[in-house]
């Protein structure tokens, strides 16, 4: 059995590695689009731009949780976490999420509500009008930096970016990517509401833009929370790598067939895997011994997305 048609690659250090640049990248934009969007709507009264700024500040502090994630979830394994604190990474990400929803996601929508009922005059149009084309510019910079991390994992589970966004075991790369793209709309949705405002001389395209801001945050964050919620509560491996981890158990000398197994998440490229097989008869204890730990070696060596493998024969039928 190939790597390819079996559990997620271990990729552990390289995913890591690409996860801190993806994560070093959106922090660095985030917190100078924060700075120029508060400057901007502080100057400029616009609802919109201030909903795009509770929003950036609420990512660059997420990418901060992010960044702990991924160093708390490179512990080694010890007595207190003898499989290890690849689970760290789901927990921070998860406060990642939820930070999103309060901070990005409900206080937008709660300015916007404000903006409907007590709109505001619109001043210094240009000025909004360029730091939201200067934050297009450097949230689309490093939305790229998370895609093309994306890509590369997707191609070395042989799925598309699609496939993946659903079913990572790598929550960071995943928050950075959708956090980039909600990044982009809102502040396309903020500088048409601003020329809208500026033409119309109606501030609800502002008030709306700045609903529709919080609602996108609020969506993802929820999409976000259940993810890492499945994943902090031993998400199962998709089940299209399981059976062809069956068969590749079926496959090993001495191995007759598999009466049961299971395979859920330690973390990001480390699954564990307990199954119970029978084996072929007339077989001593050492023949038993040996079939069991060749299959093992053999399957992990496959496979080095598997970081436990518990074997235990049983009787047939």
């Amino acid at each position: 059995m190939s790597v390819a048609a079996a559990p997620p690659p271990r990729d552990a250090a390289p995913a890591r590695d690409e996860s801190l640049g993806s994560i070093f990248a959106a922090l660095a934009a985030n917190t100078a689009i924060a700075v120029a969007k508060g400057t901007a709507a502080a100057l400029t009264g616009s609802p919109a731009l201030l909903a795009e700024t509770l929003h950036t500040v609420a990512d660059a502090g997420n990418e901060v949780f992010l960044w702990i994630a991924v160093r708390r979830s490179r512990h080694a394994a010890d007595a207190s976490h003898p499989f290890g604190y690849g689970p760290e990474r789901y927990y921070w990400a998860l406060i990642a999420a939820i930070g999103m929803f309060l901070v990005g996601g409900a206080l937008s929508v709660w300015e916007g509500i404000t903006a409907l009922i007590h709109p505001r005059p619109l001043e210094d149009f240009w000025v909004g009008v360029a730091v939201l084309v200067v934050a297009l510019v450097l949230d689309g910079m490093s939305r790229v930096v998370a895609g093309r991390t994306l890509r590369r994992q997707a191609a070395a589970r042989h799925v598309t970016v699609a496939r993946l966004l659903r079913e990572s075991p790598d929550p960071t790369v995943v928050t950075v990517y959708l956090e980039d793209s909600i990044d982009v709309a809102g502040a396309a949705l903020a500088l048409i509401a601003l020329v809208l405002h500026r033409v119309t001389g109606s501030a609800l395209p502002d008030a709306l833009a700045t609903l529709a801001i919080g609602l996108m945050l609020g969506y993802v964050a929820l999409r976000l929370t259940g993810r890492n919620r499945r994943l902090l509560t031993n998400q199962a491996v998709p089940e299209r790598y399981v059976q062809a981890l069956r068969r590749r158990l079926v496959e090993m000398p001495g191995i007759a067939g598999v009466a049961s197994l299971q395979a859920v998440y330690l973390g990001p490229g480390e699954v564990l895997v307990t199954a119970d097989v029978t084996l072929e008869h007339c077989q001593s204890a050492d023949d038993v011994a040996a079939a069991i730990e060749r299959a093992r070696t053999d399957i992990r060596r496959d496979v080095p997305a598997i970081a436990r493998l518990q074997l235990t024969p049983v009787p047939r039928g």
